[in-house]
């Protein structure tokens, strides 16, 4: 199982260079409330994808480490592709879309005892852009296997 854990991580990490970008690829810091897994923090990545048929196409990435009660831990790596829908005459900018999830879990000190889950998990999300390079975000996650968690996250990007 963690030949296959591993697998997917280096997978989910190599999409962005295989993906041409337009655009600055943009990090940010995110803080995650999971069912059952408490709150978590994060890490992630954010980069425009083109030529498809909409430049509103975004490829993210992130990771979750959760704080569940003791002795387990948990966390999450996500590869979901977000479209961004054009609202006039507002700032905001709303977005959906959807991507795979894995999920670990394991009990402190007792080797062996992860285990990972692959998944999907659908994407709703609201961006403020504030004009200053820096843009908030909230999004809601429902997972479907994997986590199968809802999660709501919040953050920056830089």
């Amino acid at each position: 199982m963690r030949m296959t854990t591993a697998a997917a991580a280096v997978a989910l990490g190599l999409v962005p260079a295989a993906l041409p970008a337009q655009g600055p690829v943009r990090l940010g810091g995110q803080v995650s409330f999971a069912q059952d897994a408490n709150a978590g923090l994060g890490l992630r990545l954010d980069a425009p994808l083109v030529p498809f048929w909409t430049r509103d196409l975004r490829l993210d990435v992130g990771f979750d480490y959760f704080f569940p009660d003791s002795p387990v831990n948990y966390w999450e790596l996500n590869g979901d592709l977000a479209w961004g829908l054009p609202l006039r005459g507002s700032r905001l900018a709303v977005y959906l879309g959807g991507g795979l999830n894995l999920a670990h879990s394991g009990v402190s000190g007792i080797p062996g005892s992860g285990v990972s889950d692959l998944g999907v998990n659908l994407l709703f999300g609201l961006r403020i852009p504030t004009g200053t390079g820096l843009t908030p975000y909230v999004e809601l996650r429902p997972e479907l296997g994997g986590g199968d968690r809802l999660v709501l996250t919040t953050g920056i990007l830089f």
